[in-house]
């Protein structure tokens, strides 16, 4: 009895101490019902939203603006933000609202995706974002991309060739950066170790890693590869398994996702 009137007491706090819980509940009241991979028009915050599949957006805003995952205090007044796999721009939106004198550079690589985050970034105003569509990448020679309709379009031996940006360069243009974010669905490993020399000028890492079934698992290499840079990390994992040594791995193609939150 007592734990259910903990959380029973938590939840209602939130309620009524967290304005973006409210927005959460009566976005999933007014869009809940809408169809998977269905262009939707979505009013939040006095904003006006387009997306391409209200249940990813709606996991979004509740990581991006209830929890606040990517907030970070910084004291230095040259921000600068890389928003690897930007998708419809909720991330970029954030980070301009929050981080108003930053320049924030948002690559997406999925065309169809692109189209809404650029329309995002132009309808509301987000002047300091400047949206790149091209693939995150180890080189600026292409690669092909599966795209999913939604977040989680992918790196792929299979799908349409895309242009792709070398990170190396792109980290090569400031002498600084407040935050590297990377949600780039599988291709991060091969990025963060091509700018493994690179990762001392950034200040906050975010990298969304995602270990695949049957394959060579690549979160050590991470982790030693941030630790080497003086980062100490924070993990936190989105695909749970209640029984791990049962099921060794989800059912599904990926038998784990981790986000690294690596901060000095």
């Amino acid at each position: 009895m007592k734990s259910f009137l903990y959380i029973l007491f938590n939840e209602v706090k939130r309620f009524f101490t967290i304005k973006e819980y409210r927005t959460l509940l009566l976005l999933a009241l007014k869009y809940g019902g809408s169809k998977r991979y269905e262009k939707k028009e979505v009013r939040f915050n006095g904003r006006t939203f387009l997306v391409a599949d209200f249940k990813s957006f709606f996991w979004q805003y509740k990581q991006i603006y209830v929890d606040k995952c990517y907030q970070f205090k910084t004291v230095n007044k040259n921000q600068i933000i890389l928003d690897c796999g930007a998708n419809v721009g909720l991330s970029a939106l954030f980070f301009s609202e929050y981080y108003p004198s930053a320049k924030i550079v948002a690559y997406e690589a999925d065309a169809n995706i692109f189209k809404y985050l650029s329309d995002n970034i132009n309808g509301n105003k987000m002047q300091n974002v400047e949206a790149v569509q091209k693939a995150v990448w180890i080189n600026n020679s292409g690669i092909t991309f599966l795209m999913e309709g939604a977040d989680g379009g992918a790196v792929s031996t299979e799908g349409t060739a895309v242009e792709s940006v070398s990170l190396k360069d792109e980290m090569a243009k400031y002498t600084s950066i407040s935050l590297l974010k990377m949600d780039i669905e599988g291709a991060e490993v091969e990025v963060i170790q091509s700018v493994k020399n690179d990762l001392h000028k950034c200040e906050n890492v975010f990298i969304e890693y995602h270990s695949f079934a049957g394959k060579q698992q690549y979160l050590h290499e991470l982790l030693t590869i941030l630790a080497n840079n003086g980062f100490r990390y924070y993990l936190k994992e989105e695909v749970v398994l209640s029984q791990p040594f049962i099921t060794k791995g989800n059912p599904g193609p990926m038998d784990m996702q981790i986000n690294i939150f690596a901060y000095k």
